[in-house]
């Protein structure tokens, strides 16, 4: 979570090791890796979305021609039904003819009526008679035959009708089954489209919120160097002075009494601390160095995030964490409260500026009981652990030399 601040050697002894950096880099990797896989995914949900929405386009042309065509049937149907009608009159008129004719022929029951007509009959009209006759019985078959013919063409028209009818039920189904294929398509694209595109702009202001609380603890530890390089210059520069005027008085002593060997007399008189104060004074932060491996952990409980991991709520661990309950937490060793109070996305956060580059950081606190620039011993109070805003219940601890995040777990023991 907490990134490389400012790029400055370290000793052979401070350094990460191989192992370490490796993680470091194969977390970034993978943050990135995952993030371009959403992305990608995006891109092809997206891709999907417009696939659907293309598909929708045809579905909905062919819905037109779906329309046309059933306005078509609908239009044939009616046609069908009115000659239909038709032919029910026809078929009406046709019986009722040979109703009539039957109805003759049951009221006339001699059976030789007409050959007892035509045998009373004139000579000349028989040949007339018969003629009659012979078209009457022309006449009545033709009547009879067109009833067959109309039966025949009425069960047509009716199989025609159904079969419209089922060809319009089909279309309808066709057409309700493709509308409801295409919504439930363009929901699901347009659902997985909208879920990606969340989780991208939750990681993006993820991101984003991380490097500005980065820059903001940059600013910190960028401030706690330039005060410590400004005060190491102050009193380097004070004790060379000092020095100086320690060698000058030992000289103006040496030519007044003319001693022997007065040449080797200034450095006999310069104590260590004369010696020693030609640069700056590291003695603090070389005692720090000498810890590694002996630090006391700041607070009791267990390590649920460590060095190099990657977090579950984004980014990796710079530091490790210490999943506790509210518990008491110390430093780790002596220095100088540089920092005390909230830091975004830290929550409340306390730095030990332990001298000579070195660091350590508290943050996710409940309660900060101490205040800046107090001096505190090692296994002094410096607050109550609590939860970080990400909404880990514990302690976040961090050991820093130059601004370079250090692996916590090398130091303690």
């Amino acid at each position: 979570m907490l990134t490389v601040l400012l790029c400055l050697s370290l000793p052979s002894f401070a350094q990460p090791s191989q192992k370490e950096l490796q993680n470091i880099q194969k977390a970034i990797s993978n943050a990135q890796t995952d993030l371009k896989q959403k992305q990608a995914a995006q891109r092809r949900a997206q891709a999907a979305l417009n696939a659907s929405l293309n598909a929708l386009e045809k579905a909905r042309a062919e819905l037109a021609t779906i329309t046309r065509q059933q306005n078509a049937a609908w239009n044939q149907l009616q046609k069908l039904q009115n000659e239909l009608e038709k032919v029910k009159t026809e078929v009406t008129g046709t019986k009722a003819q040979i109703t009539r004719l039957l109805a003759g022929h049951y009221k006339n029951r001699q059976p030789n009526s007409i050959s007892l007509f035509l045998k009373n009959a004139e000579p000349g009209q028989k040949a007339r008679y018969l003629e009659y006759i012979k078209h009457i019985n022309q006449a009545n078959e033709k009547v009879i035959n067109n009833l067959v013919k109309q039966q025949k063409e009425l069960e047509q028209q009716e199989k025609a009708i159904d079969a419209e009818l089922n060809r319009l039920k089909k279309l309808k189904a066709a057409q309700q089954a493709a509308l409801k294929k295409l919504g439930k398509t363009r929901s699901a694209a347009q659902q997985q489209s909208n879920e990606l595109n969340a989780q991208i702009s939750s990681q993006t202001q993820k991101i984003a919120k991380l490097r500005e609380d980065e820059r903001r603890l940059n600013n910190i530890l960028a401030d706690i160097s330039r005060r410590n390089a400004a005060s190491r210059k102050a009193q380097a520069q004070s004790r060379k002075q000092a020095a100086q005027e320690r060698i000058k008085k030992s000289n103006q002593s040496q030519k007044q009494t003319k001693q022997k060997n007065n040449t080797a007399a200034p450095h006999g008189n310069l104590t260590a601390e004369d010696r020693a104060l030609s640069g700056p004074d590291q003695s603090q932060g070389s005692s720090f160095s000498r810890m590694q491996g002996r630090l006391r952990k700041p607070v009791g409980g267990s390590v649920t995030g460590r060095f190099g991991q990657a977090r579950a709520s984004g980014g990796t661990w710079r530091g490790v964490f210490f999943a506790t309950p509210p518990s008491g937490v110390s430093s780790v060793a002596s220095g100088t409260v540089a920092y005390a109070g909230t830091l975004g996305g830290y929550g409340n956060t306390v730095v030990v500026d332990h001298g000579g580059g070195y660091v350590s950081i508290y943050t996710g606190l409940n309660s900060i009981g101490v205040s800046g620039g107090s001096n505190v011993g090692s296994g002094s109070y410096i607050g109550t652990s609590g939860t970080l805003p990400a909404g880990e219940q514990g302690l976040y601890f961090e050991i820093r030399y130059r601004n370079q995040p250090m692996n916590p777990l090398s130091w303690i023991r």
